[in-house]
């Protein structure tokens, strides 16, 4: 991979303010461009941090689904669709489309928050007199930053570490080790803590803020395994603004927007791009009998439901179930593979290219569990047990009947399943989960089955869990090698 980080950040200095959106505070960048090394007042600087921010939701709302979701025993994916059907069976190579889009996407934002940072650094407006706005402005960049990086060393694990925008079209970054990838995520979000408030800057739905930070610390430590920071930036966050939403199926949707629930929410445009949080993406395109069925729920993530008797609000919100007008209602004694398959119903609408509905990155139930999980590794197993019942008892399930360390470890991995699925988190989860005993990853991939019953012979082996660098970046920039192993 040769990072050509002077034609990125050309571009993107170029057009900022001419990326459209129609919501919140990126409404209000300037409508004329900016030449690189121009930016000289407050309103650039809100402009070129703008821009940083437009750079994240198109792969949010589409490429992470498939490394995060598509990928893990959440859903099946059908069809023979030669970039989606490997990630199912895990017979993907370095060549695959998507992870190589998937990778290169991360990397524009990190170019885009570099831009912004190394900018707005020199900038001395006047306006600012009196203010932090500056010093905010750079660590919502920042934040941007660590928050790529985060999902860059999960996945790939040692992964170049580039911290300023060049302009050298010669750069070949070799990588970094994945222990200090995550260390400068960790310094990176120490200081957007210190530096952000609460609230996001002018109230701004979309924005960074100290609990943004504080949140993705927590998951951070948490996949390195270190519990007792996890923990301690899960009570800050659990002790922060934040309420949960009383009805479960308040949480999504056009009418339900940045929730009280909601921590860090990236704010989606209904503008007619085909990239916003379309069906395709979060499973299909709909119960249409001529379309074929892409990514749909899978026969183990159902049965989890069923399981726990999990029928209520939660439930429905979770799928949709229905083909040709036929609906179809819980619990499922037999499965009938003619019709009855599940589609998401987080994020169904009539209207699926242009529906213009946000996406929830990090929300309180998701910290509330991994404060769980924090607290059943830390052997603090009556907390544990009081933060799990208290998202049980939201979706309407009673107290979990757990009582050791290795029942809790269980209960917490599938109360998250069941209150997250689809949301990005079941992929990561597996892997703490794996790293901590509490599952064997490989043997619980490969044992999946279909509506039938029939395993679908997944090859998943340990080295599955990293990623592989893709080959055409490896063909620019023999300095990212080795290629991770296996592959």
């Amino acid at each position: 991979m040769k990072l050509n980080l002077s034609k990125y950040i050309q571009f993107f200095v170029l057009t900022i303010i001419l990326s459209s959106c129609t919501q919140d505070f990126l409404d209000r960048a300037p409508q004329s461009e900016l030449a690189a090394g121009s930016l000289t007042t407050a309103a650039d600087a809100e402009s070129i941090l703008n821009g940083a921010y437009n750079a994240v939701p198109d792969y949010f709302t589409y490429s992470n689904f498939f490394t995060t979701e598509a990928i893990s025993d959440n859903t099946y994916v059908n069809g023979d669709n030669a970039v989606e059907q490997p990630l199912e069976n895990f017979t993907f190579t370095s060549s695959n489309g998507e992870l190589q889009l998937s990778w290169q996407e991360l990397y524009k934002h990190i170019t885009a928050a570099n831009t912004a940072i190394d900018n707005v650094k020199p900038i001395n407006d006047p306006k600012w007199d009196g203010t932090k706005r500056k010093e905010q402005i750079i660590a919502e960049a920042t934040f941007l930053r660590a928050h790529a990086y985060y999902w860059l060393v999960t996945s790939w694990g040692d992964v170049p570490l580039i911290l300023n925008a060049t302009n050298d079209g010669n750069y070949y970054p070799s990588r970094t080790s994945a222990s200090l990838v995550y260390a400068q995520i960790i310094t990176d979000l120490k200081y957007v803590e210190t530096t952000l408030d609460d609230l996001p800057y002018h109230g701004d739905k979309g924005r960074a803020t100290k609990g943004a930070a504080r949140a993705l610390l927590a998951k951070t430590y948490a996949q390195m395994g270190d519990y007792a920071n996890c923990l301690l930036y899960c009570n800050k966050v659990i002790s922060g603004p934040y309420t949960l939403v009383t009805d479960y199926s308040k949480l999504f949707g056009l009418a339900n927007k940045n929730t009280t629930e909601s921590i860090f929410e990236l704010q989606v445009p209904s503008n007619g791009s085909p990239y916003n949080v379309w069906k395709l993406n979060v499973l299909s395109y709909g119960p249409n009998d001529n379309w074929p069925k892409r990514q749909i729920g899978s026969y183990d993530l159902v049965k989890a439901f069923n399981n726990a008797g999990d029928n209520g609000a939660r439930y429905k919100s979770t799928f949709n179930w229905q083909v040709s007008g036929a609906a179809f209602t819980m619990p499922l004694n037999a499965w009938d593979t003619s019709k009855a398959i599940p589609f998401c119903g987080k994020f169904s609408y009539s209207d699926t290219w242009t529906n213009g509905d946000n996406l929830v990155m990090i929300r309180l139930s998701d910290i509330i569990l991994l404060a769980a999980e924090a607290n059943v590794q830390l052997d603090h197993l009556a907390e544990a047990k009081a933060l799990l019942n208290q998202i049980r008892n939201r979706a309407g399930l009673a107290n979990t009947t757990a009582i050791t360390k290795s029942e809790l470890a269980i209960a917490v991995l599938k109360e998250r399943r069941l209150e997250l699925v689809y949301e990005r988190t079941r992929w990561n989860d597996l892997k703490r989960a794996d790293a901590n005993g509490v599952i064997n990853m490989v043997n619980l991939m490969n044992s999946q089955v279909n509506s039938s019953l029939q395993n679908l012979n997944y090859n998943m082996q340990a080295f599955h869990k990293l990623l592989p660098i893709p080959l055409a970046d490896i063909q620019k920039n023999s300095n990212i090698l080795p290629q991770n192993t296996g592959y």
